[in-house]
């Protein structure tokens, strides 16, 4: 009987010490898979973030492009050659906070809205510099936006106001019209920019004829850029380009229209 005892209790202790084994192997499982998933939640992090960069440096670019630079430059030596000196300064400093802002932007995911709009303003007032007699532009604010401590994404807006220009407006026989619309709607930013150019089809054709894909390059750099952004985000920024034509179908212009949750 003593030895029947013994034998029950060796066989009770090879169970419980099975039973820790099993609970510490289940333990270490679970270690290892919470490490391992907060591993790959830092390199998918991280992995986003490089991506971030890189789109910024290549929006960065097309935005300080040499051709602008270039223009920009020679527009206002020659109004100092044309003896307007005064008019000379006063588009240089234009020039001069323009360039600081980009580059500020360029290191920074998130700015104030009325820095946006005054790299904005800056930005259309250079270009109608360069092409006075091309176009107007009219930059509308909802009174009910707090432009100071609203934080929006940089350089998500300019490079569909360089395609209004460049790609529309520019094309048009006659002077042609920008209206930049920063508007709140409940609780989402809505940022249009609308021309009456030429559309985006017979800008197409155009530069299809001149071998140049500066549009398509710049537009696909920023929807590349939102699908970055919003991995970050439970409420989407969205981008919506429409065509807009008359009762005929014929073009009137585009618009572009970006809401962003605030």
């Amino acid at each position: 009987q003593i030895e029947l005892l013994s034998k029950e209790n060796e066989l009770r202790n090879l169970q419980v010490r099975q039973s820790r084994f099993f609970l510490f192997g289940m333990v270490g499982l679970a270690v290892f898979i919470i490490v391992f998933a907060i591993f790959i939640v830092r390199q998918n992090r991280l992995k986003s973030e490089q991506q971030n960069v890189l789109i910024r440096q290549k929006l960065l670019r097309s935005q300080m492009n040499p051709h602008f630079i270039f223009n920009s430059l020679a527009s206002i030596q020659n109004t100092i050659i044309s003896n307007n000196p005064e008019k000379a300064t006063r588009y240089l400093a234009r020039f001069s906070k323009l360039v600081r802002n980009i580059l500020d932007s360029s290191v920074e995911e998130l700015i104030p809205l009325e820095e946006e709009i005054s790299t904005i303003e800056n930005y259309l007032e250079l270009q109608k510099f360069r092409y006075p007699d091309k176009f107007d532009f009219k930059i509308e604010i909802d009174p009910e936006l707090d432009t100071d401590s609203l934080l929006i994404p940089a350089m998500l807006v300019q490079p569909f106001i360089e395609n209004s220009i460049e790609h529309g407006v520019k094309h048009k026989e006659g002077k042609g019209n920008i209206r930049v619309r920063f508007k709140k709607k409940d609780d989402l930013l809505v940022i249009e920019v609308e021309d009456d150019g030429i559309g985006r089809e017979k800008a197409q054709e155009l530069l299809m004829e001149q071998e140049k894909d500066h549009k398509s390059l710049s537009t696909g750099i920023i929807l590349e850029r939102l699908k970055v952004l919003n991995r970050k985000r439970k409420r989407k920024i969205t981008i919506e380009i429409t065509d807009l034509v008359d009762s005929n179908g014929n073009p009137l212009g585009t618009l572009v229209r970006t809401t962003i949750p605030v």
